[in-house]
């Protein structure tokens, strides 16, 4: 009886599955992540050779992992299946005379792969003769199967593989290097200290792993400091990532407050056991720590990259921390002028910050960005800056206004407008439309120019709202404090006429956040 002759399909799987045996002995000896390699190739003996050669075979502590093919269709199914092939032991002649030629010209040309190495191995030499093939065709070497014994294909291999190793490596260095200007950019248009932090920390773990979850990687964190405060946490990942506006002293471990003490007067980095340590500093008196660890086994290109990098994380933090400098003079003086008008109209100095406040909340209810509402709030301290050109006796009336007296008071709006207007600065615009309409009402009968419903800007429709509150809860020298009842049935008789029906509805349907901040910043 004559034994049945196996199909191709199963001297794969027996060639797998005697494979995976192999590796796991090689395994228990061996570190890190195998080096793969394609064997393409339609004769079983060849496969099987080629898997005894190498099947105690390491290369730096890695071992091998063996994929078969037995034709260029297989082969193409594995190298789109397998992004990271070092070494293909290539046969010419398969399931065409020119088959692994033709597997050649697309992984060079139609995958783009130009890192996998290519041993051509060739039964028939006439059928590729090894000048034309190596003039023609990008292949790394060729050798006939006759010459190839076990050590030779150790050789081979360890060459390719080597020369596999050291292109990804400066792969990896210029698409890190890539990375880190394309990032530059992005972190450079940060403002925002927060912002900054999380995008020096998200880039950075992109330049290290870019082809992985680099977060679940590392535990990292980005700290900063004005003035002598103490270094708070503003962006993290891992199990710092639970740990923002915390002290950084009471979070990081001894080693690592030990060497940002070590850095704390002059600055600098380094990279000491498992971890990265980079503390920046500003001439200013601001400082920025940032902390990675994991490190240990990073790459003396990784080392390098970090460094590179963290060189444009110090300038970008000097942009934030001068930055951050404009911003808080431009409130400083924003601030300091509302105060100064509230002052002498005999208001608290308080009233512009709880203003600010609540249009910043209720900006945000409504559904405004970030920067709009931000902008809003800045701007909002100055939205009675016109009341510098009404006279005292008018503005520390103890009683009733006449009609003549409160057209005067009314001109404060048009007053504000006029020396705000022509500022270019956002902030000032912003301001002007703040200062010129937040005493518009919704019907109409406001002033000073009788906007109604939309037609007032929303800046206008939001302050409305807040000055409002926050005069009714306080006592003025015309009045007593209301009770927040009074003032919530007020507000619900004037919604759709004096105010926005819509931001009523949203400030009624929270108002105790309004509340707290009157307790937060009280007179």
């Amino acid at each position: 009886m004559t034994k049945k002759s196996k199909t191709r399909e199963e001297i794969e799987n027996e060639l797998l599955f005697a494979d995976e045996e192999i590796k796991a002995a090689v395994f228990s000896r061996a570190k890190g992540r195998p080096w793969k390699i394609l064997v393409a190739d339609d004769e079983k003996e060849i496969h099987e050779i080629t898997r005894i050669a190498l099947q105690s075979y390491t290369f730096e502590e890695r071992p091998v992992e063996l994929h078969y093919a037995f034709s260029g269709r297989a082969a193409r199914r594995i190298l789109e299946q397998e992004k990271d092939i070092a070494l293909i032991l290539l046969d010419v002649v398969m399931e065409r005379d020119d088959s692994g030629l033709a597997l050649v010209r697309y992984i060079r040309e139609e995958l783009g792969n130009s890192v996998v190495r290519i041993l051509l191995r060739t039964g028939q030499p006439g059928k590729a003769p090894e000048q034309e093939v190596i003039a023609r065709y990008d292949i790394n070497d060729y050798k006939a199967k006759t010459e190839l014994t076990a050590q030779k294909l150790f050789t081979a291999v360890t060459a390719s593989l080597r020369a596999y190793s050291n292109l990804r490596l400066i792969e990896h260095n210029r698409i890190g290097l890539k990375r880190i200007i394309d990032s530059t950019a992005s972190i450079f248009k940060a403002t925002s200290v927060y912002h900054f932090a999380s995008g020096v920390l998200s880039q950075l773990l992109g330049i290290l792993k870019p082809d992985s979850d680099a977060a679940a990687d590392f535990d990292s964190a980005y700290a900063v400091s004005f003035f002598d405060e103490g270094m708070k946490i503003v962006a993290g990942t891992g199990k710092y990532a639970g740990h923002l506006e915390e002290d950084a002293a009471g979070v990081f471990p001894t080693d690592v407050l030990a060497e940002v003490e070590a850095l704390k007067e002059t600055g600098g980095d380094l990279f000491s056991k498992d971890m990265y340590v980079g503390v920046f500093k500003t001439s200013e008196g601001a400082a920025s720590l940032l902390y990675l660890s994991g490190c240990r086994n990073l790459s003396a290109v990784d080392r390098n990259l970090v460094r590179i990098y963290t060189n444009s994380v110090s300038i970008g933090f000097d942009n934030v921390s001068l930055a951050r400098e404009i911003i808080d003079t431009q409130k400083e003086v924003i601030y300091t002028l509302g105060e100064i008008v509230e002052t002498r109209s005999k208001e608290t100095a308080n009233h512009v910050t709880r203003v600010a406040e609540v249009c910043y909340r209720l900006a945000r209810m409504y559904g405004m960005d970030e920067k709009s509402a931000e902008m809003l709030k800045l701007a909002s301290p100055m939205h009675d800056i016109g009341k510098i050109g009404i006279p005292e006796a008018i503005l520390h009336k103890p009683g009733r206004l006449t009609k003549e007296e409160f057209d005067i008071i009314k001109t404060h709006a048009e007053t504000g407008y006029d020396i705000l207007k022509n500022s270019r600065r956002q902030i000032m615009k912003t301001a002007a439309i703040v200062a010129l309409q937040h005493h518009e009402k919704w019907d109409g009968s406001g002033y000073p120019q009788k906007l109604a419903g939309e037609n007032i800007h929303i800046y206008g429709r939001i302050a409305a709202i807040a000055d409002v509150f926050d005069a009714l809860t306080h006592e003025r020298c015309y009045k007593e404090a209301w009770s927040l009842d009074r003032v919530e049935a007020l507000f619900a008789q004037e919604r759709g006429s004096h105010f926005d029906p819509r931001l009523m509805d949203l400030f009624l349907s929270d108002l105790d956040s309004f509340v707290a901040i009157n307790r937060i910043f009280p007179d």
